[in-house]
């Protein structure tokens, strides 16, 4: 999520429906086919070729993105979320067909919005992936707030409208988990738009298990703030799933689950010497093989943050490794090369992307892997097995309305 920044200004400027650019935006290359590699870290360290093996062809500013099998065909489909705070585009799914994706998508939906990150899960407990999204701003733009959209899944095709959605708020990002533990899955909310509007609230929904989330949050949190993505996490190994928040402004925080019902304290805030903190995305998971949960956030350097990629890690939660990025933007934990231990993916606004390696519970000093192209704006990132026979490939939207969303593979 981003927005123009005037020249000589530490000040906001928003750009009408119609513009395709910002006026600080680096000259960019050929946006819609990978540079030449020269990086040295390609094919033959055994991991992705330096190129991309698919773009898509549907133009639009690429934020949300994942992998789920939506025709319930045994394969993965890409989903893709499309807006930001750009102008409004359409959700997309991308189909596999015998291991490759298709470029156009086989299915939108009816209205396009200003669309962000997306969550993909079971809603109303059928079997199938349905698909819920966070609308980033409302149809006036930075002039009204958005909220969020449930798209229950039928059979293997997505309805066109949703059938569940709630607004009144900006988000971002939205997070799926078993809060209360009744076995339906429950919706996490990241509340905030700090370009132009007061700071939000939080919150949580309460699944019905039937593909609604009720008519109002079971939880607000207490404090208003500029929450841009939120996960499910049992921090405390208890058994039952905290919230994490990554913040702009304030310290990142995770609030307690308490029987079922997340508590008004957070449980852990970021230490404000860590600050200024920019949060832009974050991704949980056991790095440094304690049993434990750790913390990876981008913090994003627009609005006065650190331009960093940092993790945390438990049981205190104090940073442990830190990575230089320009406009940090997407993070993601994945077992890369399949050691048995989880290494770190990332990017930033008009950048590569780039993989750490976890060696003993510690991420290398240098990337292991970087893309070709030098240029992307990474909204998301997200791992699987596409074609069923050469391992796991990394998919990335761009923002880049003309690019395209991107697939690596080895």
């Amino acid at each position: 999520m981003f927005l123009l920044l005037s020249c000589g200004s530490d000040k906001t400027q928003s750009l009408d429906d119609t513009s395709t650019g910002y006026l600080d935006r680096p000259v960019l290359g050929d946006t819609g086919v990978d540079t030449p590699d020269d990086t040295g870290l390609g094919p033959a360290d055994g991991l992705l070729s330096p190129r991309a093996v698919w773009v898509s062809d549907f133009p639009g500013f690429g934020t949300g993105g994942g992998f789920a099998d939506i025709d319930d065909d045994g394969d993965q489909d890409l989903v893709v979320a499309h807006g930001n705070d750009m102008r409004p585009g359409y959700l997309a799914v991308f189909e596999n067909i015998d291991g490759t994706l298709d470029t156009v998508p086989v299915w939108t939906n009816a209205e396009p919005a200003y669309y962000g990150h997306l969550a993909l899960g079971d809603v109303d407990n059928d079997g199938d992936i349905d698909l819920v999204v966070s609308r980033f701003l409302g149809v006036d733009r930075f002039e009204s707030p958005g909220g969020v959209e449930v798209y229950l899944n039928h059979d293997g095709v997505l309805e066109e409208t949703p059938s569940w959605q709630v607004g009144g708020f900006f988000s971002f990002s939205v997070a799926l988990g078993d809060m209360d533990g009744d076995g339906f899955v429950d919706l996490g909310v990241a509340v905030g738009e700090s370009y132009q509007n007061e700071p939000g609230h939080a919150r949580v929904f309460l699944g019905d298990g039937e593909g609604g989330f009720g008519d109002e949050p079971v939880w607000v949190a207490p404090q208003a703030h500029y929450s841009f993505d939120v996960a499910w996490a049992d921090f405390d190994a208890d058994g039952r799933l905290e919230l994490v928040l990554a913040q702009h402004f304030s310290g990142h925080r995770i609030y307690p689950n308490v029987d079922g019902m997340l508590g008004a304290i957070p449980m852990w805030v970021a230490d404000a010497a860590d600050g200024p903190f920019e949060g832009n995305t974050l991704d949980v998971g056991d790095v440094d093989g304690d049993g434990l949960v750790d913390l990876v956030v981008s913090d994003n350097d627009q609005l006065g943050g650190p331009g960093l990629v940092r993790l945390w890690c438990g049981p205190s939660l104090e940073v442990c490794h830190s990575i230089p990025q320009a406009y940090a933007s997407a993070v993601d934990l994945f077992d890369v090369d399949q050691d048995g231990d989880l290494d770190l993916s990332y990017g930033g606004w008009w950048s590569p992307v780039s993989i750490v390696e976890n060696v003993d519970g510690v991420f290398s000093s240098s990337p292991m892997w970087v893309s070709a192209k030098t240029d992307i704006v990474v909204e998301a990132l997200d791992w699987a097995d596409v074609d069923g026979v050469s391992g796991f490939e990394l998919m990335v939207t761009d923002w880049t309305e003309g690019s395209g969303n991107r697939l690596w593979a080895k």
